[in-house]
């Protein structure tokens, strides 16, 4: 039976591989443990790439985690200014809607008008409720739609939140899903820009600046901290989000209720401690490299290479991350052949030899398939070049 468990174990990790901009990784769920004195009730540690878990605790429950639920919407707000729908300087109008949320706030008056980046700020740099409701009512043009926007947008990272206001106000959410969010927040470049400020001040036309100082102590404290936020309340204790970057390696930590800040501060830092020290990033594969060239039967093109879809990287222990790769591809294609074809894999083996990641390759090119005028023209063009 052990040897059964071990080769779905195997299995389980080899089938672990995402594509593209995502950066494929392992998932590594309960590869690692740590010595945690600190009573949370939830805390996981995941690969922000690939989402794979590397240490998780209760991480699937779902608890109250006070204003963490706003990082929902503040992902579709981030994504939104990445589009261009929204545009830095563009004047918001506040609600009374938004002006009333409770919590953290950025002190905003019902009518006042804002710049959507100072409000930006508010919502990114200190999870204020009033900023990321205007926001969203502004993006969306209307609460209702906003909300609709926002658990759209969840549905997508397979979060089940069912929000019924902006900052979804109650909702209970767990690890795996705020690490999702979290995950998706740090690859908007809008997020990345704001989100990893410090201290900042934002101006009420006529009515002076508030200050804004990043709750999360990582940002200053831990190397290559970028967010993501934090939270607390009576019934959440305190909560947290916190993400890490150290070459090619990326992490995402949540903590969710630690019985004090501090401790919340001191388990996401371990977390993430505990990652970097056991696991490395180890690329095997970038866009566009070339790994053969297939001969294309029934076409002029005559062959076409097979480059690899996507940069692929996997998170490896750093004790033993010796890997080696090889192609899978067949003697020879058929046309039609478009560019973008998948036509082979690249197989990525570890130091064991056993197969743990498995990329598309595809056609560099489009090789059509040949008419009859396209081989009489063909043959004349033989001739033509002897004589």
């Amino acid at each position: 039976m052990k040897r059964n468990a071990q080769i779905l174990l195997s299995a389980a990790l080899a089938a672990m591989l995402v594509f593209a901009a995502l950066l494929p990784a392992l998932r590594t769920e309960a590869a690692v443990s740590i010595n945690n004195s600190i009573n949370a009730r939830a805390f996981l540690l995941v690969d922000a790439a690939s989402g794979g878990a590397v240490i998780s605790e209760n991480a699937g429950e779902k608890l109250p985690v006070a204003g963490l639920s706003r990082l929902g919407a503040l992902l579709m707000i981030c994504e939104s200014f990445d589009r261009g729908e929204i545009a830095p300087d563009e004047g918001v109008f506040v609600s009374r809607a938004a002006s009333e949320v409770k919590g953290t706030t950025a002190f905003l008056r019902e009518g006042e008008q804002m710049r959507a980046r100072d409000l930006l700020l508010a919502a990114a740099m200190i999870n204020a409720g009033d900023a990321t409701c205007a926001l969203a009512e502004h993006i969306a043009g209307g609460t209702e739609t906003a909300v609709e926007r926002i658990n759209a947008r969840l549905s997508e990272l397979c979060v089940d939140a069912n929000f019924t206001d902006i900052c979804g106000e109650g909702a209970s959410l767990s690890a795996m899903d705020l690490a999702a969010i979290g995950a998706a927040l740090i690859k908007s470049p809008t997020y990345r820009e704001y989100g990893s400020r410090f201290y900042e001040k934002i101006s009420h036309f006529g009515a002076g600046e508030t200050e804004l100082a990043n709750p999360n102590k990582l940002i200053r404290q831990y190397s290559g901290c970028s967010g993501v936020g934090t939270g607390s309340s009576k019934t959440a204790l305190y909560c947290g989000v916190f993400a890490a970057k150290r070459g090619d390696t990326e992490f995402i930590a949540v903590v969710l209720g630690a019985p004090s800040a501090a401790e919340r501060f001191t388990l996401g830092r371990d977390l993430m401690d505990k990652g970097f020290s056991s696991f490395r990033t180890v690329r095997v594969g970038t866009a566009g490299e070339e790994y053969g060239t297939l001969r294309v039967r029934g076409s002029i093109k005559g062959s076409v290479a097979a480059v690899s879809k996507s940069d692929t990287a996997l998170l490896m222990p750093t004790s033993n991350s010796a890997c080696t790769s090889e192609t899978e591809l067949p003697e020879y294609l058929e046309a039609p052949v478009k560019a973008g074809d998948e036509i082979g894999a690249l197989i990525i083996r570890n130091a064991e030899g056993e197969i743990v990641a498995k990329t598309p390759l595809v056609a560099d090119a489009d090789a059509d398939r040949a008419s009859f005028i396209d081989c009489v023209k063909y043959v004349l063009g033989i001739f033509a070049r002897r004589e």
